[in-house]
């Protein structure tokens, strides 16, 4: 299944995720959910790059970002695992924004 896939699932079928002894991810559907984990962190609609840090962000956005992840995935790794990845996926995100557009000598125009 590729990632284009997931969104012609209908509401009833979820993508089972297999995890290890240590509760993380395992096999195709891992990187399936790694890739939409990946998608769902520059959604700026679910998590936004407002904040100064993942902490001070709110919960019911985190939340609501797990629940449309949990609406197509059947997880059996905890959600804190998933939290997890999800932060480390925005930082990531929002440090390649801010390399490319904010330390650069442009004008605000082309910021935006």
């Amino acid at each position: 299944m590729l990632l284009k896939d997931l969104y012609d699932l209908n509401s009833v079928e979820l993508v089972k995720v297999s995890r290890n002894s240590h509760g993380q991810p395992i096999g195709l559907e891992a990187r399936l959910l790694a890739g939409y984990l990946g998608i769902i962190a520059r959604n700026v609609n679910l998590l936004s790059i407002n904040y100064e840090s993942w902490h001070h962000m709110s919960d019911s956005n985190k939340n609501q970002a797990l629940d449309n992840i949990k609406e197509r995935f059947a997880l059996v790794v905890s959600d804190n695992y998933v939290k997890k990845v999800l932060a480390k996926k925005w930082r990531d995100h929002k440090s390649t924004l801010k390399k490319e557009y904010f330390e650069k000598n442009i004008s605000l125009e082309e910021k935006l």
